[in-house]
């Protein structure tokens, strides 16, 4: 059976819509930095999958109406050439803050990993979250700063687990994962049972209001979906929380900011910090402490 290897060298911010793409038509996906504010993602298919790779195309021409990404590049692979280990040359381990640290399962950890670092890991082919999107990244930054131990967390927009993995990683006692995409339920479902957590989360599909995200449940609530999407969230996410409870807002582009603050703020919220990166930003709102 031949086989060709597809790749594209994408800006940050395109890294989440091209993988999945290239993980739910291709087989495998994997990420390199290419320089400064780019990642090349590879992804392979058999030469007779033409409707996946038709699929692909049209994806890829449609985030490219948006900004120019660069080419998909297509190269016939030799028969004697392994792509099915091969290519996990490609991942590297990548560092998020002071001591979160992204690590693929058959990697093992350099030298500079230290006894303080809080290690992820994640299998290849993942439909979402792979950690190099700015928003995921700075999201995993706030919550290293302020999720403690025994906490109870909400995430919205769970995707490939990451959020909810690096909450559990840092302490956090229960976690409840939403997502409304069936495919990101199913990535996030296999990671958790995976590294054995998943009788601490309550996963579920949808949104919120959810029977899994009770009123007045979570000390934080982390939402990294979209300005539009938290404006319409945001007094679900309020009734969720605790009083005085901390909320994680992303997938917000910095222009975006005055939208989520006139849907966030006259609910009561106050803005605490933000983690801006490139043009992206991710903002952390403490709840009123009498709703």
């Amino acid at each position: 059976m031949a086989w060709q290897e597809l790749n594209i060298t994408v800006p940050h911010e395109y890294v989440e819509p091209i993988s999945y793409l290239f993980s739910r038509y291709g087989k495998g996906l994997s990420t390199e930095l290419a320089g400064e504010g780019r990642v090349l993602l590879r992804t392979y298919l058999t030469t007779g999958s033409r409707q996946r790779m038709a699929h692909i195309e049209v994806g890829v021409k449609l985030v490219g109406a948006i900004e120019p990404i660069g080419d998909l590049n297509i190269r016939d692979l030799p028969d004697d050439e392994d792509w099915m280990n091969s290519w996990k040359s490609h991942f590297g381990i990548l560092r998020i803050g002071k001591r979160l640290v992204i690590k693929p399962t058959w990697l093992e950890l350099d030298s500079t990993a230290g006894p303080e670092d809080i290690v992820i890991e994640l299998d290849p082919g993942i439909a979402f979250g792979t950690g190099y999107h700015p928003t995921t990244a700075t999201c995993m930054e706030a919550m290293e700063q302020h999720v403690k131990a025994g906490m109870t967390v909400l995430d919205l927009g769970t995707g490939s687990g990451i959020l909810t993995i690096t909450a559990m990683k840092l302490g956090a006692e229960l976690v409840t994962a939403l997502d409304i995409d069936s495919q990101a339920i199913s990535a996030a479902r296999r990671n958790f049972r995976r590294l054995g957590i998943n009788k601490q989360i309550r996963l579920g599909q949808g949104s919120i209001p959810h029977p899994t995200a009770p009123t007045g449940e979570f000390d934080l609530a982390v939402a990294n979906i979209s300005a539009r999407g938290v404006a319409d969230r945001c007094p679900f996410i309020l009734t969720a929380l605790k009083p005085g409870a901390l909320f994680i807002a992303s997938g917000l582009l910095m222009t975006q900011k005055d939208e989520v603050a006139g849907a966030v703020e006259p609910l009561g919220f106050t803005l605490i910090s933000e983690w801006p990166q490139e043009e992206w930003v991710t903002l952390l709102y403490r709840a009123p402490e009498n709703p």
